[in-house]
């Protein structure tokens, strides 16, 4: 029923926000969250972007499409808010380091397949209205909720176990050295607060 439903063409917003939301969204996160496991095959994915084409294409740059481009950096802002956050918080050292890296490693995964579904977007709409592409809004909402609350904890993070390596003890280098990659990825580069901070 859903599934003749999604092709449909004169789909509202609300029922075809609904269906990606249930069918492809929750079942991604509960992949990330290791709920429940569950591979999207190239039959869904083409659904998926079905859906979003006949949302948006009858109104390239209108009102629909908007609200599609918004819904989807919506989608990010409360997956960091709700499942990222409250897994960064309380953590310090190399514990917050390494589940950082986790969740960003997750969130590009996010990103690639939701990017994916939304491309029609990227195409026609996004291009037109001259907005931040797909990836760029996540990774935006990324760094503007994940770093505004946790920047300091990840450089005192990154220094202490700099410092603790010359003074002789064993660290996880790859961990020290991947963090400043998610600066760079974001588009936010601050290598160099780090280093004029010690």
């Amino acid at each position: 029923m859903a599934r003749a439903a999604s092709l449909k063409r004169d789909l509202s917003f609300e029922e075809a926000w609904t269906l990606l939301q249930e069918e492809a969204i929750n079942k991604l996160i509960d992949n990330l969250e290791g709920v429940q496991k569950h591979e999207l095959s190239s039959e869904e994915y083409m659904r998926f972007y079905t859906i979003v084409y006949n949302v948006c294409a009858p109104d390239q740059v209108g009102p629909k499409a908007r609200k599609m481009y918004d819904h989807y950096k919506k989608t990010f802002e409360d997956y960091i808010s709700s499942k990222v956050l409250p897994s960064l918080r309380g953590k310090k050292d190399e514990s917050l380091l390494q589940e950082l890296l986790r969740r960003w490693n997750n969130h590009k995964t996010m990103v690639r397949w939701l990017s994916r579904f939304f491309y029609y977007l990227e195409r026609y709409f996004i291009v037109r209205k001259k907005l931040p592409s797909l990836e760029r809004t996540s990774h935006l909402a990324f760094y503007n909720l994940v770093y505004t609350e946790i920047n300091y904890q990840v450089r005192d993070a990154v220094i202490s176990l700099i410092d603790r390596e010359r003074e002789g003890e064993q660290i996880d280098q790859a961990t020290v050295k991947s963090v400043p990659d998610i600066y760079v990825e974001t588009g936010k580069n601050t290598t160099k607060k780090i280093s004029k901070s010690r």
